[in-house]
């Protein structure tokens, strides 16, 4: 009888922590699977984003970035398998991080201005200076087309409207704001310094947290309806719901491959990231 109730107890617990291990071990709610794979003539890709309309992808190219004032800083075109349409689409920039796409017009984040680029010719529209910016970085545009862009060393947020930028958030103290995303009335701030990603009210600028330690935070980009793509400069993505809760969906540290800043789209259903020192473009199936 003791001998029947031992293995029934060994049984019990062995269930038990199977069931314990299916829960710590759970992949969470979205899955990760590379498509392809861009080669590797790409140069310092700090930023991609998704053209709906053209079926093609853009890609900022750091290049060289010794010297803030090069002039070597480029934009690629690619097409949506990943093969480059045009590496040198346009040239003469300095070193291009973030960018958002509206109304034809491609917004890229230049050290201290703005660029405006046409994707229906390729042509530059006009170079917007930032009062006293330091090293601007991502760029989001909200539906009214308001542009925001980052400044990670100023630790500031500027706003530009009709062609005017003017310094709109001057209040993250210590953090440095990195990746931005409008999102109806609010931005979605990652701050590289603190690993936090916080939600910042476009009407009264003040902050309520979402998530943090996200070492290194960079790109943020939307999943669905019903969550965010934060990426880790270093090679990771975590997935954050509405909610705060975060998963990491992809760590790519160990094939010395970084995590930029990142796209998602939801007409291809793939996420898009910038390997930076890696020199590529590698898309990945979303499974929600």
């Amino acid at each position: 009888m003791r001998l029947i109730l031992r293995y029934t107890f060994v049984g019990l617990l062995l269930a038990t922590l199977h069931s314990c291990s299916s829960i710590f071990m759970s992949k969470g709610p979205v899955e990760l699977k590379q498509v392809w794979a861009s080669d590797n003539t790409l140069r310092t890709p700090e930023s991609v984003v998704y053209d709906p309309d053209r079926d093609v992808l853009y890609v900022s190219n750091i290049n060289q970035s010794n010297d803030r004032r090069d002039g070597d800083g480029f934009i690629s075109k690619l097409k949506p398998d990943g093969e480059i349409e045009e590496l040198h689409w346009v040239t003469g920039l300095n070193n291009p991080k973030g960018m958002a796409l509206h109304n034809n017009v491609l917004y890229v984040a230049d050290v201290e201005e703005v660029v405006a680029i046409s994707v229906q010719t390729g042509a530059i529209l006009g170079k917007y200076e930032a009062p006293k910016a330091r090293e601007l970085n991502d760029v989001t545009v909200d539906d009214a087309g308001t542009v925001y862009i980052s400044d990670m060393e100023r630790r500031a947020i500027y706003q530009m409207r009709n062609g005017r930028i003017t310094e709109w958030f001057d209040k993250t103290k210590r953090q440095r704001p990195n990746g931005l995303l409008a999102d109806d009335n609010q931005l979605v701030v990652a701050f590289m310094s603190s690993g936090e990603v916080r939600l910042l009210n476009s009407e009264t600028k003040e902050f309520t947290d979402l998530t943090d330690k996200i070492k290194n935070a960079d790109g943020i980009t939307k999943a669905g309806t019903d969550g965010y793509f934060v990426s880790n400069w270093e090679g990771e993505v975590y997935y954050v719901n509405l909610e705060g809760k975060k998963w990491k969906v992809l760590d790519t540290k160990g094939k010395n491959m970084n995590a930029a800043d990142i796209y998602y789209s939801g007409k291809t259903q793939l996420l898009y990231i910038p390997t930076f020192k890696d020199n590529r473009i590698v898309a990945y199936s979303v499974t929600f």
